[in-house]
């Protein structure tokens, strides 16, 4: 969600969200109940369930590689490994990047303090499930952190070897020079390895489903489990999170309108009379790709955009720019990182943080939601569990809300600081006159 909006329609998606939810708050509310009532009976129920939602999380974290690196590929092969985006394409990445960076930053700077105040004791969330050791294990030189080595450590002698010893991040690398070099390659071999791909792609998203279903109760029994280990301290400290995650995104949305007149010239208000529709849509759908058309009726109507620009930039952000990521993504690993009493050195943040990057751009057209399947890798490279990602992304309706308006007015500002700086000569010179729309076209 929050990017292109659910894969299941109307109600049913509705519907799961809602017992997810009542899932996770019931487990939550009967955990802490047996913990601060010590109702034995009841603590000894929850650590007899424990082992079926930890080998729910195992099937999830069974697929989650094939499924996002057989995606990854297929998502850049469908840009030709980036051949003919040309300069509007250069432009629009590289602001997705500086996008991205900056979300990331501010994060990093404003989150850490926020979390100090949080209620709850530190490791808690340990006490259900230990820290998965991945790529992130570069964190256990007790010669401390070498950025050579790191760099060094980004690509894999062994790709099959990375794998199996769970190196996130150099297998990410692997598969994005793959996915770069398959447009290169002989027709013949794109012909027999993309269905290959494809196929995997398929076969993961039929498994999925099947792992989705019974979401709602492995998500109680995840909660009932950490609830009666914890208390009512981590219930607390999970809202506190929703309020951080939204606040945060709500900077950074705020920061959006004088960051856009300072690059591109248009004022605050003109920017924001063009993007309102659009926010509109976003908040009541959820959805970015609903907010398209207003999205590309906003930029000509109402920034006098030029068609090439707008039927070109906007598309390419609602598809693969995600600017919620850096806030929402970080965020999350931050306080599972804390929750979990997992010491954050310059390795741990900085994998998650490239293997974050990473994903982002190759876009691949896998459900968000429930666990955030296409953030996972990025976790498991920094050593966060995967019960801790599920939970949290299991209370994502409110945040999703502010996710989208996030992506929705990123995606605006991009195309409007490309139509300034980005846009050939050409283009700039056809649009002598901004499109203005019809009275009562708002």
């Amino acid at each position: 969600m929050g990017a292109s909006g659910p894969r299941v329609s109307g109600s049913g998606r509705a519907s799961f969200t809602t017992r997810s939810l009542i899932g996770l708050g019931a487990g939550f509310a009967l955990g802490a109940l047996a913990h601060a009532a010590e109702l034995s009976a009841l603590q000894q129920a929850a650590q007899s369930l424990e082992p079926i939602g930890t080998l729910w999380v195992n099937a999830l974290r069974m697929i989650v590689i094939p499924l996002v690196l057989s995606n990854l590929v297929l998502g850049m092969a469908d840009h030709d490994g980036g051949r003919g985006l040309g300069r509007l394409g250069a432009w629009s990445f590289g602001l997705f990047a500086a996008f991205l960076l900056a979300g990331t930053a501010l994060t990093l700077l404003l989150a850490p303090p926020a979390l100090r105040f949080f209620p709850f004791e530190p490791g808690a969330f340990a006490r259900v499930a230990p820290p998965v050791v991945g790529a992130a294990r570069a964190a256990e030189g007790a010669g401390g952190f070498s950025l050579l080595q790191w760099l060094l450590g980004l690509v894999p002698v062994n790709p099959f070897e990375a794998a199996a010893e769970g190196a996130i991040l150099p297998l990410l690398v692997f598969t994005v020079l793959v996915a770069l070099a398959l447009p290169h390659a002989a027709p013949a071999t794109r012909a027999a390895l993309l269905p290959f791909v494809r196929g995997v792609s398929d076969v993961m998203f039929v498994l999925l489903r099947w792992i989705l279903k019974p979401t709602p109760y492995a998500v109680f029994v995840l909660a009932l489990a950490i609830g009666a280990r914890g208390g009512g301290g981590i219930v607390g400290a999970v809202g506190l999170f929703i309020v951080l995650v939204c606040a945060l995104m709500t900077l950074y949305l705020l920061l959006l309108y004088p960051l856009t007149a300072l690059a591109s010239g248009v004022g605050p208000g003109r920017f924001a009379r063009a993007v309102a529709p659009a926010q509109t849509v976003a908040v009541g759908t959820r959805s970015s790709l609903a907010s398209l058309p207003a999205l590309i009726q906003g930029a000509e109507g109402g920034l006098g955009m030029p068609r090439p620009v707008s039927g070109f930039v906007l598309p390419l952000s609602v598809a693969t720019f995600k600017v919620n990521t850096s806030i929402s993504s970080v965020t999350k690993f931050l306080f599972l990182a804390a929750a979990y009493g997992i010491d954050l050195d310059l390795p741990r943040v900085v994998t998650f943080v490239v293997a974050s990057l990473m994903l982002s751009f190759g876009s691949p057209g896998v459900p968000t939601a429930p666990g955030s399947v296409t953030r996972l890798p990025a976790y498991l490279a920094a050593g966060i569990p995967l019960e801790g990602v599920v939970l949290l992304s299991a209370v994502d309706a409110v945040p999703d809300i502010f996710k989208t308006l996030l992506n929705v007015t990123a995606d605006m500002s991009v195309a409007t600081i490309v139509a300034r700086w980005g846009a050939p000569a050409p283009v700039m010179a056809a649009a002598v006159e901004p499109v203005v729309p019809a009275a009562g076209e708002g």
